[in-house]
């Protein structure tokens, strides 16, 4: 598998999105849909009025609303970060495991994608945690060494995906693959955030002020470009494995096989 420039890894995940468009949205919408409209309903009655009165008068009536104590609300968003997190990091492992397999021409398997991810939970949960501690950290001690600590740290989850790396093994993998080729890291990083940044500020826009198609906008965005980001990091994955080391399609199935 030869290394990619920037133009490469962004054109090859276009092309391979539209070659897989159908299974990848589908591996996408079954969790992106039903956790939007469960954070939704959780937020929406944590924070909607605990008590709504009309008090008349002789003159006139006023509603008074008493608002729900703000505990009940810290517990709600307690409550959908946890539920987020969870899904999140099987959704990611999900996505990753089947974007890697249409990088290599197999057929994506959309069940097989969802049990690799469960049994990649556990790590990629952990590694996810320990990657967002870190960047947070870095972006307090003013931005820069955030943005360091970011690029280097971009192929930790698929590193866990794949290779099946720990924890601290995952990110030191990371950490090995993107040293040395920063830029060309930062660089196709920067290219696919705006991708997705245009497309769903557009799809948001749509949606004016209206709260139903605000939530179905945003829904429809996560699994549109849910794949593109996936498919983007996991090209460039590849591409710096193959900077660094000798990769083959080959190689690579058999690391999607291995049954641990």
């Amino acid at each position: 598998m030869p290394p990619r420039d920037l133009g490469g890894v962004i054109s090859s995940a276009f092309a391979i999105y539209r070659k897989n468009a159908g299974r990848l949205v589908l591996l996408v919408a079954v969790v992106v849909v039903p956790l939007s409209l469960l954070s939704f309903l959780i937020t929406y009655f944590a924070f909607a009025p605990a008590h709504k009165t009309v008090v008349t008068t002789p003159t006139s009536s006023t509603l008074v609303v008493q608002p729900r104590s703000g505990l009940a609300g810290l517990f709600a968003a307690l409550i959908a970060i946890a539920i987020g997190a969870i899904t999140s990091a099987i959704l990611q492992a999900a996505v990753i495991r089947a974007a890697a397999q249409a990088t290599v021409g197999d057929p994506v398997d959309v069940q097989a994608s969802y049990r690799w991810a469960l049994r990649r939970f556990p790590s990629v949960l952990l590694v996810s945690i320990m990657v967002a501690v870190l960047v947070t950290i870095g972006f307090a001690l003013l931005v820069i060494p955030g943005i360091i600590l970011l690029v280097l740290l971009a192929v930790s989850i698929p590193a866990v995906v794949v290779e099946n790396a720990k924890g601290t093994q995952a990110l030191a993998r990371s950490w090995h693959l993107t040293k040395g080729h920063f830029w060309h890291v930062f660089g196709v990083g920067l290219v696919a955030l705006l991708i997705v940044g245009v497309v769903t500020g557009i799809l948001s826009s749509l949606g004016d002020s209206h709260l139903v198609a605000r939530l179905v906008l945003q829904i429809v965005g996560q699994i549109l470009v849910g794949p593109f980001s996936a498919l983007v990091t996991v090209l460039l994955y590849f591409d710096l494995r193959a900077r660094v080391e000798l990769l083959t399609p080959d190689r690579l199935r058999t690391e999607l096989a291995a049954p641990n």
